[in-house]
């Protein structure tokens, strides 16, 4: 019997292989040819077989039978981008000036947030545009990281676990999805969405919050729904899925990273997969109001855009479905910084679609 892994499970036992440099788009630690700092994960997972009854002529089991159809062979699909996807992203990388500031350590992140200003309001420090890469080929759980060390303001990318979160309490009967909240000072929060434009006392009910929170990025809506829960539950929810960086979790200026980033587009995509209100929220996540990454297939997504910081993370269902996060220091004035992100998710749709990077061999598990 061949049992499913599920997505959290894949990065148990996986190959962690660091890249260091100085510049580049590294494949692993024997190849690097210069360009911005990457890591890659590989894990693999069994593709979905059907599951092979075990009998004898008495309709009883015994350990040996199962035994024996335990260590049949399965076939294990592996995944790999080819050396002409790192030589075209360095060109973008270097088309856009990305990650000048990469020094080829783990811990460098480029220093997203590192500009500072005289008393006149004249910048001392510029800012370095930066930009971080995830990237999950869901056939294999093959990974791919680019600047795992950049931790960036997270700002309204963080709606997709917190949604999600709450969608799982309504699937669980913990919380009334008609349940009526009303929009009170304590709530008020700047930028995006529409509550913040009426007055105080609007109500709400639970499910029309959600909406406005994923559909308009709504900050209000954000903050009204904060009130069903305790902010140490949605960490320890984050944290079990497994974002370990505190600054990612804490409730105050909290962060986001390659890391964080895969925890959101896995939570996203699980949840998408489990029933529930899952048809509900991907409808939101299909509308949402700004669309950064790029496809030719249905995407689900949401994007942050705020002080040093402008991501969108993604699944896309495409033939072989994927999951993309690109996070950026990036300022989108005019819709300057669109084509950044257009030019890079079209650039992974191109070659994680390709079946001539795709092999596989049977092992015996």
């Amino acid at each position: 019997m061949v049992k499913r892994v599920g997505i959290a499970a894949l990065l148990l036992g996986s190959l962690l292989l660091y890249a260091c440099g100085s510049a580049g788009a590294y494949r692993n630690e024997s190849k690097n040819t210069g360009g911005s700092f990457s890591v890659i994960i590989e894990t693999f997972q069994a593709p979905n077989q059907e599951e092979t009854e075990l009998s004898t002529a008495s309709q009883e089991f015994s350990y040996e039978t199962i035994a024996a159809e335990e260590s049949k062979p399965i076939y294990r699909e592996t995944f790999s981008f080819p050396e002409e996807f790192y030589i075209e992203l360095d060109g973008l990388i270097e088309k856009y000036g990305l990650n000048q500031g990469c020094d080829g350590t783990l811990e460098c992140g480029c220093l997203p947030e590192n500009e500072t200003y005289d008393e006149e309001g004249n910048v001392i420090t510029a800012r370095k545009k930066t930009l971080s890469l995830y990237f999950m080929d869901l056939n294999s759980g093959f990974e791919y990281e680019l600047n795992p060390g950049a931790h960036y303001p997270v700002a309204s990318t963080v709606k997709v676990p917190f949604c999600t979160f709450i969608y799982r309490k309504i699937d669980a009967g913990e919380i009334d999805p008609e349940q009526v909240l009303t929009y009170e000072p304590q709530h008020y929060f700047e930028g995006t969405g529409k509550i913040v434009k009426g007055e105080f006392g609007q109500q709400f009910t639970v499910s029309e919050l959600l909406e406005l929170t994923i559909t308009n990025s709504d900050n209000v809506a954000y903050e009204m729904l904060k009130d069903l829960i305790t902010w140490q539950e949605f960490s320890d929810f984050l944290a079990e899925n497994g974002c370990n960086h505190e600054q990612d979790i804490r409730q105050s200026k909290q962060k986001i990273c390659t890391q964080s980033a895969g925890v959101y587009c896995k939570i996203m995509h699980d949840y998408l997969k489990s029933g529930g209100c899952a048809e509900t929220f991907g409808d939101d996540l299909q509308t949402a109001n700004l669309r950064m990454i790029s496809s030719n297939y249905p995407v689900y997504r949401k994007y942050g855009w705020a002080g040093f910081s402008f991501h969108d993370v993604a699944f896309v269902d495409a033939p072989r479905p994927y999951l993309l996060a690109i996070m950026s220091n990036l300022e989108n004035i005019d819709n300057s910084d669109l084509p950044v992100f257009r030019d890079i998710s079209m650039l992974v749709e191109k070659y994680s679609q390709d079946e001539n990077n795709v092999s596989g061999e049977w092992v015996m598990p």
